[in-house]
């Protein structure tokens, strides 16, 4: 890699550099030498651009189809990476032509997916000959054939002793022999077939995070000498909802021989069965470990799914830990059989996990007080806040770094906001952990107060976000609000024209006490963007079965908050509200602000067969069946912005699109593609804007023009309640219009930037090549 090019200004000597700043105007030679070396410049970067479109791995996305042209591979259209991955892998590929691990890599190349090969002929059931008879050596139950845990069964009966074997039962590492299947060919155990099972979630691990404890410490009395005397609760979220436990994806594709998937090493739910020490088919050390930290615990990743984190201490790290799995939904009326010392019982379904512990209380209290665990959750995509990867956000911010396992992470947030409004220029902060903050802008020096409600007054660009690989959860004691310090002064104008407030990979949820309607309840600003944010929706399923609420994300009014009156007529903004790929509860704005979407998911709690669907997006003020809503662009804002008047497309210049929402929405104007509206939607002015490629109701639309729309078709998710792994998602079984017609030619909807219906196509057309002869593959999703 060659290194970082230096401008020609700063070659210059620094006495030219000096008298130049002291010119009037100053920088004027800067200027000049500017002008010269932006020729130079381009032809660097021209000339690099021709080095690294030689190699696949760095060459633009338009030289992908050239080089495989020269392989003699055919053209695929979908993810660019996936294109990539596939003319990358082409020789590695035909090489192993008609072998397991082909079949597996060149699917993983061509989704990211995980997937696993099976045979269905190795799985058929046989019967023995009389004479050739097999029967087990001394009478012991056939399991004992298996000479792996996923390893086929041929004869005698299933042991019904071991869970942990019979939870793998239909799946995709079945370890039992199954009879032909007669009906016609589909996914049955067929002699043709090859089942390709595919896990199209993916894993996200938050790492350090603080469980949130469940009541004291609790005292068992009567325990034996082998069962523990005192046992500590937690939920693995941080805010106590219910969350499905991930394991870690472990596939290495560059191993030769290629590595197959393994029943341990996919990204998907974790078994309880296997959980459970001590059993035949148990295998804890797959999915769960204890680590311990002297101070400051290292936010490391790992390969399992599930790692707690206990300070190291005799008490704790000189105990022999166990682990068990087992269904915590009552875990108050105690365990069956009892929880024993020093054992770790863990709940994948629900995300609960109780800690045995024996000698005294001070070794419990220290483990509810101490404990971090890091955890992994599947989700369809990043749409919503996830650890994930972030780009570099440049010079010119003054940095904070807020980092909870340093400093209070009930205050730490709260700090790095005093006085915000006296910074000499835009701030950025940058939250390095996955704990839970408090923040109420009441404790936050200089704060404004608008007729009792707390809002940051801002003179510069704020920029509020998560590090990388890192998912923090901020608990809020009253709304966000952001405004102007400088409405009526000079240079208010110049201020108002260009504040931005973005916050970037954060959790919002509401704090014990929450006061005020939406957790962000003015943005008199420029622009408010919410990338890769969660606004808790609420709506998350109970223990019970039961829809929780929805809870609302915005409420902005057209008086933009604003309680003194000249203020209120000098802000001659209009408020633009991006979301990109984020997920929030309704939105309840006015018609002076302008929202883009991207990516994203609004839910008002309502689902496909809801009989009375709430307003997802909808007017602030009055009533809300007789007020409009936001403008509402379906794209992502365009790159040189100029302020829209009321008759321009806001998505010109613009790209991308895509929205889920579960409600009905109500609003001035509306313009984009690729939207999902699960209950009608009602535009006040029908004569502007154009509604592209999206899903509607078939009926009580009230829509603008429209193109390549569907309406009142199939339309189903794999899970519609927020926190399930799959939110979201659509099913396959859905029409294929919506699976195929939406931007770009594929799905509708908050994913469809994942081109999954490319993929799963892909797949399809590359397994044709591959595929051993005579042999029929059949692609069934697990999750």
């Amino acid at each position: 890699m060659s290194a970082a090019r230096k401008p020609l200004y700063e070659r210059l000597p620094e006495i030219y550099r000096i008298r130049d700043a002291e010119q009037s105007p100053p920088g004027q030679l800067q200027a000049f030498v500017g002008v010269l070396d932006e020729v130079m410049s381009a032809l660097r970067g021209d000339i690099e651009g021709l080095y690294h479109n030689l190699f696949i791995e760095t060459c633009d996305d338009w030289v992908v189809p050239y080089i495989a042209d020269l392989l003699g591979t055919s053209h695929l259209k979908g993810d660019p990476w996936t294109l990539r991955a596939d003319v990358a892998r082409t020789v590695h590929h035909r090489r192993r032509k008609g072998t397991l691990g082909a079949v597996e890599s060149l699917v993983f190349a061509l989704s990211g997916w995980a997937a696993h090969g099976m045979e269905m002929r190795e799985r058929l059931a046989w019967n023995q000959h009389m004479n050739h008879q097999r029967p087990d050596a001394g009478g012991v139950p056939p399991l004992a054939l298996a000479r792996s845990v996923s390893g086929p069964v041929r004869g005698g009966t299933v042991n019904l002793r071991d869970p942990a074997q019979l939870s793998l039962l239909n799946g995709a590492f079945d370890p039992f022999a199954h009879v032909v299947d007669t009906k016609p060919p589909g996914p049955g155990h067929n002699l043709p077939n090859l089942a390709v099972f595919l896990w199209r979630l993916k894993d996200y691990q938050v790492p350090s995070a603080k469980p949130l404890a469940r009541g004291p410490v609790q005292s068992l009395a009567g325990a034996a000498p082998d069962e523990a005397s005192f046992a500590v609760r937690f939920d693995v979220h941080p805010l106590g909802d219910a969350l499905a436990l991930f394991n870690r994806h472990r596939f290495h594709a560059d191993d030769d021989p290629p590595d197959l998937s393994l029943l341990d090493a996919v990204p998907g739910p974790i078994p309880r069965a296997r959980l459970t020490q001590g059993t035949p088919a148990g295998n804890p050390a797959a999915y769960v470990q204890v680590k311990f930290h002297a101070s400051v615990p290292p936010p490391e990743f790992s390969n399992v799914g599930l790692t707690f984190h206990l300070p190291d201490v005799t008490a704790l790290n000189s105990r022999d830990w166990r682990f068990r799995g087992a269904n915590l939904c009552a875990w108050e009326a105690g365990l069956r059989p009892k929880l024993r010392a020093y054992e770790i019982v863990v709940d994948p379904e629900r995300g609960r996990v109780v800690f045995g512990l024996r000698n005294n209380a001070s070794e419990a209290a220290l483990v509810r007080e101490k404990l971090l665990v890091t955890h992994s959750y599947g989700a369809s995509g990043p749409t919503g806040a996830h650890p994930v990867q972030r780009t570099d956000p440049g010079t010119g911010w003054q940095r904070v770094t807020v980092n909870g396992h340093i400093q209070d992470p009930a205050t730490a947030l709260q700090h790095a906001l005093d006085d915000i409004q006296n910074a000499p220029g835009p701030v950025l902060i940058e939250i390095a952990d996955s704990l839970t903050h408090d923040l109420d802008l009441a404790a936050v020096l200089g704060v404004g107060d608008e007729a009792g409600r707390k809002t940051l007054r801002l003179n510069h660009d704020l920029w509020i976000r998560a590090a990388s690989g890192r998912r923090p959860v901020i608990r809020l004691a009253r709304p966000l609000g952001f405004r102007p310090d400088n409405v009526l002064g000079s240079g208010a104008a110049a201020l108002m024209a260009r504040l931005t407030v973005r916050l970037e990979g954060l959790y919002l949820a509401r704090g014990e006490g929450f006061t005020g309607n939406a957790l962000i309840e003015q943005a008199a600003v420029n622009r408010l963007d919410l990338d890769g944010c969660t606004l808790d929706p609420g709506g998350a399923l109970g223990l019970d079965g039961v829809r929780r609420p929805a809870l609302a994300s915005l409420r902005l009014a057209n008086d933009h908050g604003f309680a003194n009156a000249p203020e209120r007529q000098a802000f001659d903004q209009l408020p633009r509200v991006v979301l990109h790929r984020s997920v929030c509860g309704p939105l309840l704005m006015d018609d002076q602000y302008l929202l883009y979407v991207s990516g994203s998911i609004v839910d008002a709690g309502s689902g496909v067969d809801a009989p009375a669907p709430a307003l997802a997006i909808r007017g602030a003020s009055g009533d809300p069946e007789a007020t409009w809503g936001p403008r509402l662009a379906l794209c992502e804002p365009p790159r040189a912005e100029t302020e829209p008047g009321r008759q321009d497309d806001p998505c010109k210049g613009g790209s991308g699109g895509g929205l889920t929402c579960f409600g009905r929405a109500r609003v001035q104007s509306a313009t984009g593609s690729g939207g999902i509206f699960v209950h009608r939607l009602e535009v006040h002015d029908t004569l502007h804007g154009c509604l592209r490629f999206g899903w509607f109701p078939g009926k009580g639309n009230r829509l603008p023009q429209h193109h390549g729309c569907v309406f009142g078709l199939p339309l189903r998710f794999e899970a519609e309640a927020f926190g399930s792994p799959a939110y979201g998602q659509l099913r396959r079984d859905c029409d294929r219009h919506v699976l195929e017609q939406g931007p770009g030619g594929d799905e509708m909807g908050a994913f469809g930037y994942l081109a999954n219906t490319h993929k799963w196509k892909n797949i399809s057309i590359r397994s044709r090549e591959f595929m051993p002869a005579g042999v029929r593959p059949v692609l069934l999703p697990i999750t």
